[in-house]
């Protein structure tokens, strides 16, 4: 489906919130109560699940009951993204504030007091910036409901931008400065930014400019936020298992003195392209180049934006697609390659194409490529069996959206900001059903021509040479006739909603049915659960393996035998594969994990017959065609390229290889360059005899089905399925780390730091107890690492988080965080052992032993609401031994965790560390090795 906002490489996910130092934790204040009687409102649409109104003040409210599980997800939606900053556009106010916002001390509560609250409902908060909007949103369990809508009420209405909170977050976006200096998704979509527009705002970062970001003061900012936070200027939804009266009343109530504001009169450049090709390059650390060929579209909604949307879907998206089909499996120019149709309310954006080269391939090579392709779309209409498809895939992937809350309520406030209809969805539907080839021809002979073509070009950095900070071009004035006028206030937005809404549906009743668990005689377990939440079911099969199946030095097998299995089987080519799943909607995925191989597909209801007989042919009758092997080949060469191309990735390889050894665990999941390159599809089709097994398999079904038809086509498919394959899966037991301190050059600005400790299997006792306390070291924004690290001036850290890897054998648990200057690496490693230590000596408090329980309980949750989070997380717990499908025994011991037992794995388990170090600079060794001895943290006997 369409891009209705911004893609996902343009938004900036940002960890916003405040946090307090140690000392300043306050008791936690009581719930906020419903208001005794409801404001005056405006009701636009009631439904038996939705209610959507607005305010006097021009509020708009919209509530929609999501009864999977019992998680909300509560959201406000501001329009100030970045191109409405006004005499500010370039800075990033718009960002800079969403830092503050999100959290900060209020007329009504300090930081600490809102982190504590948010601490004791278990609540999950972040927020975002993109162009054209800020949104916040706090997930937590369905029961929290009230107290998260009242702190985001607070949030939003009374933020001071207290100057200490100013200068703290200040210091941490110049992390992320940085952070994005080493990103090449960043960097490519700045360039692209500046590529398609000359005169928009929409040209500059979201982020800002650095030196222009340094501009700012508290009380400029401050000025900004009295100027957009106001009621006429946002959304406010939620969506979860919630009465949506009783939610919209205290909505109401909580925002009925704020007042509306004029907002400022905008007008925006009419830029629909710059008339001729123009190319732009930029360089990266990556290994292979980048490509990216745009041409302007038309705004959301208006004449050519659904037939752009088919003809992104026809030529680059899904297995079946022309360039994927033609420039990667046949002509193996690039490794990966993409369509889409990105359009806006506020202008003209772009209808564009990705790809990354394949190695040796010139980039005019590959240009001409899909040039030839973007050609044959202008001058002879899509065949009917391709534009079926496209509408087919289109059908399906709506009706198997809205499986969690957060999904539902972002949804929903896209669709009341931009098309400005709470029913997009439907309209869209009857859209896209309606077109014809002849109109797709039509659209990409008049907006896909060469004359219109921006290029964008990301390259290699020579080695040794730095990335330097973006800086602005010069502003170009256009005459005032080439202007238009651009409505921020909820009034425009009210009109459109009402003027769209649609007679009400008959929404169907929502059944969940129990958890059922069968074993076939040849030892295959089963897992059937029916939801009729969404019209749609997931299958996921995993069975043992994965990386843990890889012998030391051999790494990378598994998963290139298990990415195989969809490119042919014994009945069908890859071709064959794609056209069936993709002319049903359905989707379907291999691979494989640290632990396991797995097969994975979704289905409308109704196809589930269809998919299975695919499903099943892929997961047990896979060819390896040697063809599509040599095909597939670069492309796994190019994803093993791609792991350290973030500082992220760089830490991360890091410290696998220095903690694991010789252990398969020291490598990615993608395994070694070497190993792949030498692999023959004769490997992979004896690795895979040898471990097709039914006794280690797992076969789990959720969603609309009915269960007893479920199992029958599970016994007719899989029943003949051997019982054990040609070798015995035996997982190895890694060796205990060796404890020391170790660095490793990178030319990646800044520096990446992971203090890693001995770790459990899955299944140990000590689960629960590690997971509540890691949630006590970390969780945003209330976490002792966060405090010590984002929240103690000056911030050390961008990113910081700390928890466990495992699965079937011992893994590890870490801290990893990241800094903009090597000169602060020491000083967050010794604050962060300094957290190990108050962990070790029980020095947490009994409220914050409270809210780590309460994330945990919440991130259960949330991970229950979807077909595929449910299927997939009890086939992974039959696989890994855990007796608990339903969660409700590993809540129950979380419940009861007392302090001493959390100290009791903390004294366990965090000793002798291993401190790993990616850095831009080197670190003194003697001040690095005292630091990490400066924070004994001896074994107990």
């Amino acid at each position: 489906m369409r891009i209705h906002c911004l893609p996902l490489f343009a938004l900036l996910f940002c960890v916003s919130g405040v946090v307090p130092a140690l000392a300043e934790r306050p008791a936690v204040a009581p719930q906020p109560q419903a208001p005794e009687a409801p404001p005056a409102m405006t009701v636009i649409q009631e439904r038996d699940n939705r209610l959507i109104v607005s305010l006097p003040n021009r509020l708009i409210i919209a509530v929609q009951r999501v009864p999977a599980a019992p998680v909300v997800s509560a959201q406000v939606w501001v329009k100030t993204g970045s191109i409405y900053e006004q005499e500010h556009v370039g800075a990033g106010l718009s960002h800079f504030l969403e830092h503050l916002v999100s959290g900060g001390t209020t007329s009504n509560r300090t930081e600490a007091e809102s982190n504590a609250i948010l601490g004791s409902i278990g609540g999950q908060t972040n927020a975002a910036t993109s162009l054209d909007n800020v949104y916040y949103y706090i997930n937590t369990t369905a029961d929290h409901a009230p107290v998260a809508i009242d702190l985001l009420s607070d949030w939003l209405q009374h933020n001071v931008v207290k100057p200490s909170e100013f200068d703290r977050e200040r210091e941490v976006i110049q992390s992320e400065f940085k952070m994005g200096m080493a990103d090449p998704n960043r960097i490519f979509w700045k360039l692209t930014q500046r590529a398609r527009y000359s005169t928009h705002p929409a040209r500059h970062p979201t982020i800002g400019y650095l030196d222009e970001f340094m501009t700012i003061t508290r009380d400029g900012i401050y000025d900004f936020y009295k100027r957009m936070y106001v009621p006429n200027n946002m959304v406010f939804v939620v969506a979860g298992d919630v009465d949506p009266a009783a939610t919209v009343a205290q909505i109401a109530g909580l925002w009925k003195d704020a007042q509306p504001r004029e907002l400022p009169a905008l007008r925006f450049p009419l830029e629909t392209g710059r008339g001729e090709p123009f190319t732009i390059k930029g360089q990266a650390d990556i290994r292979q180049p980048r490509l990216r060929l745009a041409f302007p579209n038309v705004k959301l909604g208006e004449p050519g934006d659904y037939e752009l949307d088919m003809l992104a879907m026809i030529l680059g998206d899904g297995e079946s697609s022309r360039l994927i089909t033609d420039l990667r499996d046949k002509q193996r120019l690039v490794t990966s390659i993409n369509a889409f149709n990105w359009s806006t309310t506020w202008g003209e954006a772009m209808f564009g194409i990705d790809a990354e080269l394949a190695a040796g391939v010139e980039i005019e090579a590959v240009k001409a490529a899909i040039l030839e392709h973007v050609a044959r779309l202008r001058e002879e209409p899509v065949t009917d069996q391709e534009l079926a498809r496209a509408k087919r895939k289109t059908l399906a992937s709506i009706a198997k959206s809205g499986q969690t809350a957060g999904e539902v309520a972002s949804t929903l406030a896209r669709d009341i900001l931009g098309p400005g209809d709470p029913d997009y969805r439907d309209k869209y539907i009857q859209h896209i059903s309606a077109l014809q080839a002849d109109q797709l021809r039509a659209v990409a002979a008049r907006m896909l021509g060469v004359e219109q073509l921006t290029t964008v070009i990301l390259e290699p950095k020579p080695e040794g040479e730095a990335l330097a900070d973006e800086v602005r071009d010069a502003d170009v004035v256009l005459p005032d006739d080439q202007y238009a006028p651009f409505e921020l206030d909820n009034t425009r937005v009210i009109a459109s909603l009402e003027s769209n809404i649609a007679d009400a549906a008959v929404m169907p009743a929502v059944e969940v049915g129990p958890v059922t668990t069968h074993t076939l005689d040849n030892g295959l377990r089963v897992v059937l659960q029916r939801s009729t939440v969404v019209p749609a079911v997931s299958i996921q099969l995993f069975s043992l393996g994965g990386l843990l199946a890889d012998e030391p030095g051999r790494e990378g097998i598994a998963n290139a035998v298990s990415v195989m299995q969809r490119r042919g089987t014994t009945t069908r080519s890859a071709q064959d594969i794609a056209i069936a799943l993709e002319d049903l909607g359905a989707t379907l995925a291999t691979g494989a994990g640290s632990n396991s191989a797995y097969v994975q597909a979704s289905a409308l209801r109704d196809d589930l017959p269809a998919v299975f007989d695919l499903f099943a042919d892929v997961a047990l009758r896979p060819s390896f065609p040697e063809e599509e092997w040599q095909s597939m080949k670069p492309r796994l060469l190019a994803a093993i390229d791609r792991e350290r191309e973030s500082i992220w990735g760089e830490i991360r390889v890091a410290f696998r290889e220095k903690f694991y050894g010789e252990h398969p665990w020291s490598q990615p999941t993608n395994g070694r360059r070497d190993v792949v390159e030498s692999l023959a599809a004769d490997h992979l089709r004896s690795a895979f005899a040898q471990r097709l097994s039914a006794k280690e398999t797992v076969i789990a079904v959720v969603g609309d089905i009915d269960p007893d038809q479920a199992l029958a086509l599970i016994k007719q498919h899989f029943g003949a399925m051997p019982a054990a394959g040609e070798a015995a899966f035996e997982a190895k037991l890694p060796a205990a780390h060796e404890p020391g301190v170790w660095q490793e050059a990178i030319e990646k600005p800044g520096s990446a730091v992971q203090i890693g400790f001995a770790g459990i299997a899955r299944d140990h006792p000590d689960f629960a107890a590690m997971e509540v306390m890691s949630r006590v070291m970390s969780d945003f924004p209330a976490g002792y690492l966060e405090q010590e690290l984002r929240g103690r001036g000056p911030g050390i850290a961008y990113g910081v988080h700390a928890g466990m890897q495992t699965g079937l054998v011992p893994g590890y648990f870490a801290i990893i965080f990241n800094t903009r200057d090597p000169e602060l690496t020491i000083e967050g490693i010794r604050r962060s052992l300094q957290v190990v230590s108050l962990m070790r000596e029980a020095g947490f408090t009994d409220a914050d032993l409270a809210r780590a329980k309460a994330k945990v309980r919440t991130g259960e949750a949330m991970s229950r609401q979807s077909n595929s989070g449910r299927a997939m997380g009890m086939a992974l717990d039959i696989l890994y031994g855990v007796d608990d499908l339903s969660g409700e025994a590993f809540l129950r011991e979380v419940a009861g965790m007392d302090a001493k037992r959390v100290q009791a794995v903390a004294r366990k388990y965090l000793t002798d560390p291993l401190t790993v170090v990616v850095t831009s600079a080197a670190i003194d060794e003697a001040e690095l090795k005292a630091a990490v001895l400066s924070e004994p943290v001896p074994a107990v006997e």
